[in-house]
């Protein structure tokens, strides 16, 4: 993550001040919660300096960085319906190292992601994902920003892995290893955090319908007890889907989602203003 690291101490001398990093969470459809969250700190002037993504949280983050607004955003997210995302899925037969080959998901990513390479960006941008073999964290900050997203959304057992170029190495989701990744902006040196966890804990009240439910739902199983262990130091948490049932492929939902994201950062906005002021950001 030497490009990251480096872009944001670049940062730091042009602007003067402690950054605000905005680290954006694991969840599949869940995501739809990231847009109402970023539409409310846009509206209300937080700076984002930075941004981190795992799986659903680094394409929404790519998207906001390479121009989309979370107004428009949010228009998109309500236009897609189940259907939309059903053409989008190129199924192998027979499945072998995935359900889903990934290749017609990649042609949608090259209309909405305009800018090739993550270094292009304006602003310091890092998706996560998993080496499938290694176990290892992957952090995504510089290359193409169609590959490196590939990977960081690629869920086990649903995608086929996707290849690192350079490497040769097998790359899963990010929410394996680091579902809200928050810790790529401490170790980048980013004074405040801000973390979107959209997780769902277990619940029992709805039984997975088919083998994608039940491989989406594994993941948010480990991701939700990774997080829980993890240590977020002094990071502003947001949990916009807490004690709602949102599935991982309910996109359709999406209003719903949003307002849900816009509501918990509007309840968060003093905590997140008073940070600000004490570090004299604002």
């Amino acid at each position: 993550m030497e490009t990251f690291v480096a872009r944001v101490n670049e940062q730091k001398k042009q602007l003067k001040r402690p950054l605000v990093g905005l680290a954006l969470g694991s969840g599949a459809a869940r995501g739809m919660a990231h847009i109402g969250v970023l539409q409310v700190l846009f509206e209300e002037d937080i700076p984002i300096d930075c941004i981190t993504g795992t799986s659903i949280g680094s394409l929404v983050g790519a998207m906001i960085l390479s121009g989309w607004t979370p107004q428009f955003l949010g228009r998109f997210a309500r236009a897609v319906g189940k259907e939309h995302m059903v053409s989008a899925l190129d199924f192998v037969i027979p499945p072998k190292t995935g359900l889903i080959n990934g290749n017609r998901i990649k042609v949608l990513l090259e209309r909405v992601l305009k800018i090739k390479n993550i270094e292009e960006l304006p602003k310091p941008f890092a998706a996560v994902s998993t080496d499938i073999a290694t176990g290892e964290r992957v952090v995504h900050d510089r290359g193409s920003l169609l590959e490196g997203i590939r990977a960081s959304i690629s869920v086990p057992g649903v995608f086929v892995p996707a290849e690192e170029r350079e490497s040769g190495r097998l790359l899963v989701d990010g929410g394996v290893v680091d579902p809200v990744p928050l810790d790529v902006l401490v170790e980048a040196g980013v004074e405040i955090q801000i973390g979107v966890n959209i997780l769902r804990k277990p619940d029992t009240a709805e039984k997975p319908k088919d083998v994608i439910d039940i491989l989406l739902n594994s993941i948010d199983i480990m991701g939700a007890q990774i997080f829980e262990l993890k240590s977020t130091g002094k990071a502003i948490v947001l949990e916009p889907l807490l004690g709602h049932r949102f599935g991982s492929m309910d996109f359709h939902k999406a209003e719903p989602m949003i307002e849900l994201g816009r509501k918990c950062a509007l309840e968060k906005l003093p905590e997140i203003k008073e940070r600000l002021r004490s570090e004299g950001v604002l």
